[in-house]
């Protein structure tokens, strides 16, 4: 059973018993009447026919609370939108593929560029952006969630619950995080347990509670891709391109929206999907993960006016050597207790890269990054970009 402390900023919704699936279905087939939902699924083509994938779209088959699916694309040729097309037509739901390196959508993009309001990068990040603008402009749903396309173990409870926390007009959260244990044979996540909490920590041990940190420290598992937001939440904030998506999502929502409209629901243990390579710089992995989630949380901090320069981060890099340690040996006693194996030699070597990286991603301080303008920054900007957006998707898909 899990616990029911309640810590930190935000409200923490545990899950402390089993939940009847068929009632909260019904409920929620009720409450989408009021409060439309799309399902943005931000997917590389090489994930398309892998089990994972295949596994969730089985799932989705027996969800019945949803408008529609957003399936937001990069990796692929116009014989790949073939593919993609005749896989996801699986869905019960009704459904739209955004084709994002596309001829018809890369050439609207290219009017970001040319505006300095971002501009198109394979990814994630930018996927994600670009179904959240769909929603946005169409204004036809009024929630919007997002799931990751490599989870091996999704189950629809978990999205309906995820959705049940901003679709209940009791609940009525603005956005909604899920959070879960990253343990199958042995404890996962190394980024956000040897990297990412460690240098939280510094950050406070250097320059002691501010609100954006102890709003960051409450969430129990702050990279997580799966969240739900309102869709005028979703128009108002920037987005990361790259791997700081998750980090500078919670950023921009600490900057618009109260802690009491923010929560994060239980989505249980076991929660598998792709276990990425420690990599280098050459070649990517959790290496180019952290140095990217540093370089974003950076940027927010300086936005909050925490001096960046002088000794202040060797001060952070030194109180990140002494957290990671910490962190290493608290993570090994778990591993014992719960008779699980612990690599310690492959863990330090972990550490170590993160380290590197985090020096990197300081010595990056100034530049930008990649950075996607806010939808209504985008229509104040570029009045006609929205209308030409949406043009572009409805021949994409009528094509």
């Amino acid at each position: 059973m899990s616990d029911f402390h309640q810590h930190g900023l935000i409200c923490t919704l545990q899950r402390l018993a089993e939940t009847n699936s068929g009632e909260l279905d019904a409920k929620l087939a009720v409450l989408m009447k009021e409060k439309p939902v799309s399902l943005i699924l931000p997917c590389h083509f090489s994930e398309i026919g892998q089990p994972a994938l295949a596994h969730i779209l089985d799932e989705l088959s027996q969800v019945g609370f949803l408008r529609e699916v957003i399936v937001s694309t990069n990796g692929m040729d116009k014989g790949g939108l073939g593919v993609a097309r005749s896989y996801f037509g699986r869905l019960e739901q009704p459904h739209r593929i955004l084709w994002n390196d596309g001829p018809r959508l890369g050439a609207v993009y290219k009017l970001l560029n040319d505006a300095n309001l971002g501009g198109f990068v394979p990814g994630k990040g930018f996927n994600t952006w670009a179904a959240c603008g769909l929603v946005f402009a169409e204004a036809k749903s009024e929630i919007l969630v997002t799931q990751d396309c490599d989870v091996a173990s999704f189950r629809k409870e978990m999205l309906a619950r995820l959705c049940f926390s901003s679709m209940d007009p009791e609940l009525n959260h603005g956005y909604s995080k899920m959070y879960y244990s990253r343990v199958t044979d042995r404890i996962y996540g190394r980024v956000s347990r040897l990297f990412l909490a460690p240098l939280l920590h510094a950050l406070v041990r250097v320059v002691g509670h501010h609100p954006l940190l102890d709003f960051l420290l409450s969430f129990r598992y702050p990279l997580s891709g799966e969240y739900v937001m309102q869709r005028d939440l979703a128009g108002a904030m920037s987005m990361r391109g790259d791997w700081g998506l998750e980090i500078g999502l919670l950023c921009e929502v600490f900057r618009v929206m109260e802690p009491n409209r923010v929560c994060q629901v239980d989505g249980g243990s076991n929660y598998d999907h792709k276990h990425q390579p420690l990599g280098s710089d050459a070649d990517g992995g959790l290496y180019k993960m952290s140095r990217e989630i540093a370089h974003a949380l950076f940027g927010h901090l300086m936005d909050e006016g925490l001096p960046m320069t002088g000794e202040f981060l060797p001060a952070v890099l030194a109180s990140y050597h002494r957290e990671s340690r910490e962190a290493l040996r608290r993570y090994k006693n778990l591993a014992l207790i719960n008779g699980l194996p612990f690599d310690m030699v492959a863990e330090q070597h972990a550490v170590e890269l993160f380290s590197k990286a985090l020096g990197e991603a300081m010595d990056a301080q100034g530049s930008t990054g990649v950075v996607l303008a806010s939808w209504k920054r985008v229509r104040n900007v570029l009045p006609d970009f929205t209308g030409q957006f949406l043009s572009a998707v409805a021949a994409e898909n009528e094509g």
